[in-house]
């Protein structure tokens, strides 16, 4: 196939490097994982590139350079020189000058500081006016595409800029699909878009001489455990139980004074337990489980409670528990009166240490039946006893999803992420699902090389999205450019062109994106949540 010859034009500062002095020119384009960078072979004559000379090249210095062939040539880089190295023999002398395009500004400067409640294209454009200086704008259109996600609350201290743009879009999601791409364009331009939401409108039909097309199962995970925050709870509201005399799982019955539902002093939900004891020597509620709905406390290691005093109450406090056996282990505890205070307390075999046994020999952490409260009077008196927002905790959300097929073709391969953002096992059920769907298959990378791609003014850009026809491979699917090289020899007059192509499934969007608000599960580092 005939194709014209490769053209160059380069310019740094207020010079321009003829194209006969080009020996060679690479140039790499990047995007997201890495920025472009490009290395160049000129000859020297007369110390001509040289401190001092007619055209002394220097680093530091900002330019551009443009390939292409017959009467389109299209600028691919504007960058700044970066090193510059000299190499001389008697009867040669050459400077090679080597830089990165204007995105090597994403790693001059760090961030310190919070972003609360932003929209990801917000975070983006912030870092760009304020620590970056580039500009995300080309003829009145923002290049810097909205996201639908809004991060709660996002802390850094000292963070490279790069890595922050960079974990914005590995998270943020377009319609459904999470990930998005970013990259230095050739007039130097900061674009930030959706992945896979730019085509090239290039083809490389019968134009591919040489290639090489792997599959790779390295990455595959077949088996994905997901655990969210370790906030699963019995009762799973954390309040059921003192919302009523007679809940689902069980029911309250007084140990010593008159039980009561409380609808007015109360702390969580519409009611609290309220017990009057009058002419005793305490104050005793108890709430017992129904068979079967025991609770196991080696998942479920927290017992939390909110616990309100008043009248002759001396401010000594004890829990009991009670297993199916009737062994009985109890602590005790002081808090304050007339006021409600939230007491926590670990349980399980392992926090065995934190409770004194009461009565029986060997507890059974798995099957708890019964929990007693109990307020000491100061001598025989009248007082009152309020139980609110009683519940187990400390357990995490979780979900398991498996691909039989992909197991029996690859082997179990296992993936296991906890996700302190996720608060449901449904939350859980569809991250993994997600993962799962983008991780089962291998993924398919493919390295083309040509010296007869003719692209005109529409140069090869990486995140642009390109379909490949391999006939003998039967390939014929859409590829995302990884990478895209351009080599220009003077010496062949050739331009080869190389290109680092993936293919891999939509990340579809998970829980995080169900509902278009992501200000509760999508930080970095997340606001208490109440007990």
């Amino acid at each position: 196939m005939s194709v014209s010859v490769p053209k160059v034009t380069i310019a740094f500062g207020q010079y321009a490097v003829p194209q006969g002095d080009v020996i060679q020119c690479r140039v790499h384009l990047g995007c997201t994982n890495e920025v472009s960078s490009f290395d160049l072979l000129l000859q020297n004559w007369d110390k001509k590139y040289s401190p001092g000379g007619s055209v002394p090249l220097d680093v530091g210095m900002d330019g551009y350079i443009c390939i292409g062939r017959g009467a389109n040539v299209p600028q691919i880089i504007t960058c700044r020189i970066e090193t510059v190295k000299y190499q001389s023999s008697p009867v040669e002398n050459y400077v090679r000058v080597g830089g990165r395009c204007w995105g090597e500004r994403l790693f001059r400067r760090v961030f310190a500081g919070t972003f609360t409640n932003q929209k990801g294209e917000d975070i983006v454009r912030y870092l760009l006016d304020s620590y970056v200086g580039l500009s995300h704008a080309r003829g009145g259109t923002e290049l810097v595409e909205a996201t639908d996600t809004t991060y709660a609350k996002l802390e850094y201290k000292d963070t490279p800029v790069f890595e922050i743009l960079k974990y914005v879009a590995d998270s943020a999601d377009k319609q459904g699909v999470i990930g998005y791409d970013f990259r230095v364009a050739p007039d130097g331009k900061f674009e930030f878009f959706p992945r896979l939401s730019k085509t090239s409108p290039v083809s490389l039909s019968e134009l591919i001489e040489e290639y090489e097309y792997r599959r790779d199962i390295t990455a595959v995970r077949n088996k994905v455990t997901i655990y969210g925050a370790a906030d699963k709870s019995v009762p799973l509201d954390k309040d059921a139980w003192t919302e009523s005399l007679t809940p689902s799982d069980g029911g309250w019955s007084s140990g010593g004074g008159t039980l009561s539902l409380d609808n007015v002093d109360r702390v969580r939900g519409s009611a609290s337990i309220r017990n009057y004891a009058e002419g005793l020597y305490f104050v005793c509620s108890q709430f017992m489980l129904n068979s079967g709905k025991e609770v196991n406390a080696e998942l479920y290691p927290l017992l939390s409670f909110w616990i309100k005093i008043g009248g002759g109450v001396s401010g000594t406090c004890y829990v009991h528990l009670e297993d199916v056996n009737e062994c009985v282990r109890y602590c005790s505890f002081n808090i304050g009166k007339e006021k409600w205070s939230n007491y926590q307390v670990k349980v399980g075999s392992a926090n065995a240490d934190l409770w004194a046994l009461y009565y029986g020999a060997s507890f059974d952490w798995t099957r708890i039946k019964k929990m007693r409260f109990y307020a000491d009077f100061e001598g025989v008196n009248s007082g009152t006893l309020w139980i609110d927002g009683l519940f187990f905790g400390g357990r995490r959300y979780s979900s398991t999803q498996e691909d039989s097929a992909s197991q029996q073709a690859y082997g179990l391969r296992e993936l296991t992420d906890t996700d302190e953002e996720l608060y449901s096992d449904n939350e859980c059920l569809l991250r993994a699902k997600a993962l799962l769907a983008h991780y089962k298959d291998p993924a398919e990378y493919l390295t083309l090389r040509s010296t007869v791609i003719d692209y005109g003014n529409t140069p090869l850009l990486p995140g642009d999205k390109i379909h490949v026809t391999l006939p003998n491979e039967n390939v014929d699917a859409d590829f995302r450019i990884l990478s895209a090289e351009y080599y220009v020899d003077a010496k062949t007059q050739t331009l080869e062109i190389v290109l680092e192509l993936g293919r891999e499934k939509p990340l579809l969007a998970d829980y995080l994106y169900a509902l278009r608000s992501k200000t509760d599960h999508l930080s970095r580092y997340k606001a208490a949540r109440l007990v």
